[in-house]
């Protein structure tokens, strides 16, 4: 009438690996030096060195510098090096100074970033880059051969 089930031996369940437990740099901690892990990392102190992870949180109050490495960072604090990421977030707080390389980017308004920005496809999608050409300048209608007059482009701050 009832069904018994096969119990689990000890080796199954000790074969599955947990997941980690986040990383955290409390903001009264200042670490000089590179940091890699396999799991999350939440900066709320300051790091000058190398972070590598699986996903990295950089709170309002963190401060690093150098380069980040990770699936996922999100980023409300401030930020000098360079970023490779898969997806890229920047919250109004966040002070970027840096290149990044990634495949979704994400800023809120207020966020202040500076430095390059590529995108790299998803795995399974590598197209080659498309060339660009220049761009050349209008000409006027009645005739007259000097080109157009060009507007000039300001930079911009996000949420401005």
């Amino acid at each position: 009438m009832f069904s018994q089930k096969k119990p689990t031996s000890r080796t199954e369940t000790a074969g599955a690996p947990k997941p980690a437990a986040p990383s955290i740099i409390s903001s009264d901690l200042s670490i000089n030096g590179n940091l890699n892990s396999g799991g999350d990392i939440q900066v709320d102190g300051t790091v000058e060195g190398d972070i590598v992870s699986k996903k990295l949180t950089v709170s309002s109050s963190a401060t690093v510098r150098g380069a980040i490495e990770a699936e996922t960072v999100v980023i409300a604090g401030s930020v000098t090096g360079q970023i490779k990421a898969r997806h890229v977030t920047l919250i109004k707080t966040a002070r970027v100074i840096a290149d990044v390389v990634q495949e979704r980017l994400s800023i809120e308004p207020g966020a202040f970033f500076e430095g390059n920005c590529r995108h790299f496809p998803p795995e399974g999608e590598k197209k080659p880059m498309p060339r660009l050409e220049p761009i050349k300048p209008a000409m006027h209608r009645d005739g007259d051969s000097s080109p157009a007059q060009a507007t000039p482009v300001a930079a911009v701050e996000a949420g401005s």
